[in-house]
């Protein structure tokens, strides 16, 4: 399914106030959901980033410190880990970022610890330029979504996701020319934004713009060679 490898990570980094919402989970509690009023304009970096002709997978975690985030997943930094299955994670406004050229961030295990009890959202585009969008609240996934096709959806409230589509930009008439696409991932990080209120900035792709770094490698390995789990939508 992916065929992601170090050499295909050419945007490798070397060593070296909101209005927000907030919805209820099945137990009551409040979790923050986000900020509605980013846009796809606010990502119009990304077309100039090293980041935006590689593989890559961005997860936004709303309230947890980078230390936070390798202790659920259970992870010991490495300052000096380079390669594949490494993540690197810095502070961000509204929370962390983790970054990866693989796709850990929208794998099962690591949606489920690491949305417990606060919002997650991981925008992620193998070496085929296929991509995917997981929103998750309090270890269960909320919405699911291919950016290039943001038709192709499942999610718990379609009528709010359908309406942060539409803003974004990122419900389009099908053309017959292939080489036109609107900016879906500019539209897919907004909408991360939206919903965890954790704002990705240009400096955290920058050489030690994550300084926290570790392996990742763990989530990876799965009984008998199959596929890590990906994340997904409990059906009611």
């Amino acid at each position: 399914m992916y065929d992601e490898t170090e050499e295909s990570c050419g945007h490798r980094i070397p060593v070296a106030s909101a209005t927000d919402e907030t919805s209820r989970h099945s137990e009551g509690s409040v979790i923050l959901t986000g900020d509605r009023r980013a846009t796809t304009d606010v990502y119009a970096w990304w077309s100039q980033s090293g980041w935006s002709r590689a593989a890559f997978c961005l997860t936004f975690i709303a309230d947890l410190t980078p230390e936070e985030v390798l202790s659920r997943l259970g992870l010991t930094e490495d300052p000096g880990q380079e390669g594949f299955a490494t993540i690197e994670v810095g502070r961000a406004p509204g929370g962390s970022i983790m970054a990866e050229c693989g796709h850990a961030g929208i794998l099962g295990d690591v949606v489920h610890a690491l949305s417990q009890g606060t919002s997650i959202a991981s925008v992620e585009r193998n070496v085929n330029h296929h991509s995917h969008f997981v929103h998750a609240v309090d270890g269960h996934v909320v919405t699911r979504l291919v950016p290039m096709f943001a038709h192709w959806s499942d999610s718990t409230d379609p009528e709010r996701l359908k309406q942060d589509l539409e803003e974004l930009g990122m419900l389009w008439d099908f053309d017959p020319d292939p080489e036109v696409f609107p900016p879906y991932i500019e539209g897919a990080l907004a909408l991360a934004e939206r919903r965890t209120g954790v704002r990705l900035e240009p400096g955290h792709l920058r050489p030690g713009g994550l300084p926290h770094r570790a392996s990742i490698a763990r989530y990876y390995e799965s009984a008998e060679g199959t596929s890590p789990r990906l994340a997904r939508r409990m059906k009611e």
